[in-house]
């Protein structure tokens, strides 16, 4: 019997996220956030509800995501589209979400919580840390490093064998 899944975020990043985890014909039992809601399936975090639930934690912002990974007792799962190419031998670390059209290649190594979004490329030998937000359309070339907390904004290049330092950010559209 698969695990149920609840979702940390109620934003649009969670909506992505949840048509995400019925892609792979499951169910999201509830969505939690700092502000509860009267929508009914939006509550304010408490590790008893679905205690055995997977979790992922659906906020872009690569600082909160951190803080909100450290603080919640759930476990935490990995999804990845099925319209996304990822190598057999791509390691992924856990709360990490590959979406739509996004290609992963040969021998690349994802940390922990990280946001692989629609559409982008991380080639082969790349390194790309925990709490990393690569956005739509962005491609990291091959041997690339991506730091811990960076951001690489839409449609931006990261060169072959480039080191983007942590906790910064690649502007959209721009090449490194």
């Amino acid at each position: 019997m698969k695990k149920e899944v609840v979702i940390y975020g109620a934003g649009g990043h969670a909506r992505v996220i949840a048509s995400l985890v019925k892609n792979h014909l499951r169910e999201v039992s509830c969505f939690f956030d700092d502000q509860e809601s009267k929508q009914g399936n939006v509550l304010r975090y408490d590790k008893a509800i679905f205690p055995d639930a997977e979790m992922i934690i659906a906020v872009g912002n690569n600082t909160a995501r951190q803080r909100l990974a450290q603080e919640v007792a759930h476990d935490f799962g990995t999804f990845v589209h099925p319209a996304a190419t990822v190598d057999t031998d791509v390691i992924l670390g856990e709360g990490t979400v590959i979406l739509a059209n996004a290609v992963v290649q040969a021998n690349v190594k994802i940390g922990a919580h990280v946001i692989i979004n629609a559409g982008a490329v991380v080639d082969h030998d790349a390194i790309v840390e925990d709490y990393v937000h690569i956005a739509p359309n962005a491609c990291i070339g091959g041997g690339a490093h991506i730091e811990k907390g960076a951001v690489i904004g839409a449609g931006a290049v990261v060169s072959r064998f480039a080191r983007v330092k942590a906790n910064t950010a690649v502007p959209p559209l721009t090449v490194v």
